[in-house]
């Protein structure tokens, strides 16, 4: 047994098989990446790591597996598959999705446990790796535990991201825990629960555009996405090693590729950070058709009126899937279950709000930031 001193859960105990986990060189990767990527030049306190944040999730699945009246032979798989889960994650934490290639970090996740000597403990264990992969990915009677609407990788994240930005949010997670139950092979709460629901996907939506798509912290990442794009097409380092960098490693490579990567990451290392210029809503972005297809012929006509290299243009144009769904599932005191969101008003509501955080930007050097703004808007007809 092996006790853990955490900032949020306080003491987390961990058995031999997770000490054995934690202990491998896969896991202890997650020590040096960073759980907010580049918030911390936004927030300073926002340093802390993937592998706490993963040992949280772990302690919170124990939970609410127990609550929810999982078999006790059957929570250990849980456990593991939340201590586990966030393995694929790149250097900066969700840097690989900027990317034009690639796997999702799920995908690279699985690679790492059936290649590397986590599946060896699986093996020694009497566990099937398969079914903790599955796990991971939702894909089980007990996955929604690890990937659904409120989930212990969700609940320990808003928590932990709040303490350390800073940013107060509320969330009652031990109520929350207390009102869980599993029908259908899904996560339910309690109706009478309602009101920490919305407490919870209220601080959800708070937590996106304050910390997650803050223009700043975004803009760095945009930078660091270029410069990653720049060294693998140049063959400085491939996809592959890239998601297998910690974040410390990962600047250091940019560093010594040379050109472009290694101008953009010592502007970054300098908190030199590009500059937002031109901020346009999802109903404004819509109405004038903008899409992937368009952002690389607009960052060159910009750059080109700006007698600048297309380099220093960034245009950013998130997914929408960034919108969380807010599909909660409520069950009734008459046994049957509906969405939190045709039962509170609230819950509605901030689906439909977190569209109005939702922004097309475009950024450019600090230095043209005002004449930048004049040449984008005018390009843009805005």
């Amino acid at each position: 047994m092996r006790r853990v001193r955490d900032s949020i859960h306080d003491y987390i105990d961990l058995d031999e098989l997770e000490s054995s986990l934690v202990d491998t060189e896969p896991y202890q990767r997650l020590r040096w990446i960073k759980q907010l990527g580049s918030a911390n030049l936004v927030y300073p306190g926002a340093n802390h790591t993937r592998l706490e944040h993963s040992i949280g999730v772990s302690h919170l699945v124990k939970q609410m597996a127990s609550q929810s009246d999982v078999p006790k032979d059957e929570i250990p798989l849980v456990s593991i598959a939340g201590l586990l889960h966030d393995l694929g994650h790149s250097p900066y934490s969700h840097l690989a999705d900027e990317l034009p290639f690639g796997k999702d970090h799920v995908e690279v996740t699985q690679d790492i446990i059936n290649s590397s000597q986590i599946s060896d403990i699986f093996h020694d264990q009497g566990l099937d790796v398969n079914e903790i992969c599955n796990l991971i990915k939702g894909n089980h009677k007990y996955g929604s535990l690890i990937s659904g609407d409120i989930d212990g990788d969700r609940l320990d994240y808003l928590m932990r991201d709040s303490h350390y930005t800073g940013v107060k949010t509320g969330v009652d997670t031990g109520r929350l825990v207390t009102k869980m139950s599993i029908a259908d092979n899904e996560l339910v709460i309690g109706e009478s629960g309602l009101p920490v629901v919305e407490t919870f996907l209220t601080s959800r939506s708070i937590m996106f555009p304050t910390v997650y798509f803050h223009p700043f912290s975004r803009g760095a990442e945009l930078m660091l996405a270029r410069a990653t794009t720049a060294a693998i097409d140049n063959d400085i380092f491939t996809y592959d090693s890239f998601v297998s960098f910690t974040d410390h490693k990962f600047l250091s490579e940019l560093n010594l590729a040379g050109g472009l990567s290694q101008k953009l990451v010592n502007d970054f290392e300098k908190r030199n950070i590009t500059k937002r210029v031109v901020s346009i809503t999802k109903d404004k972005t819509e109405e004038m058709g903008i899409s992937k297809s368009d952002v690389k012929d607009l960052e060159l006509s910009i750059s080109q009126k700006l007698d600048i290299d297309p380099s220093e243009i960034f245009m950013d144009l998130p997914p929408l899937k960034v919108v969380p769904a807010m599909k909660v599932k409520i069950l009734k005191e008459d046994g049957t279950l509906d969405y939190a969101s045709n039962m509170s008003t609230i819950t509605k509501s901030l689906y439909e709000a977190q569209f109005d955080h939702w922004r097309c930007r475009i950024y450019a050097p600090s230095k043209l930031s005002d004449k930048a703004s004049e040449v984008a808007s005018r390009e843009l007809g805005i």
